[in-house]
């Protein structure tokens, strides 16, 4: 598949790198098909934010499940979803009050 590619300040590239796969039952493996540069992919490019050359870059995306864990319940082969900046389980106490950035087993 192709990633994007931090190598130094300025120096971004679309590689070729290994297809992923599923490391945890609640893992979800999705065909990217839209993709977006956030604010805060600007930092470590211009220099300002610590990151290191091989590190792969994005992480607001949309795209198509390919296949999921055991363990994952609420989405499956062939639906679409959508990746946003915070990222929640929507199972916790704040998800059910549709309060995602809250979430206790979330994060950025």
């Amino acid at each position: 598949m192709r990633a994007t590619v931090f190598h130094a300040k300025g120096d971004v590239r679309v590689e070729q790198v290994p297809d992923p796969t599923l490391k945890q039952p609640t893992d979800a493996l999705v065909r990217i098909t839209h993709a977006c540069i956030c604010g805060s992919d600007l930092w470590f490019y211009r220099g300002i934010h610590p990151w290191e050359s091989g590190w792969r870059c994005g992480h607001e995306w949309m795209g198509v499940v390919e296949t999921v864990g055991k363990e994952v319940r609420t989405i499956k082969k062939g639906d679409r979803v959508i990746a946003p900046f915070a990222f929640s389980d929507g199972t916790c106490e704040y998800c059910r009050k549709g309060i995602y950035t809250s979430c206790i087993h979330g994060g950025f």
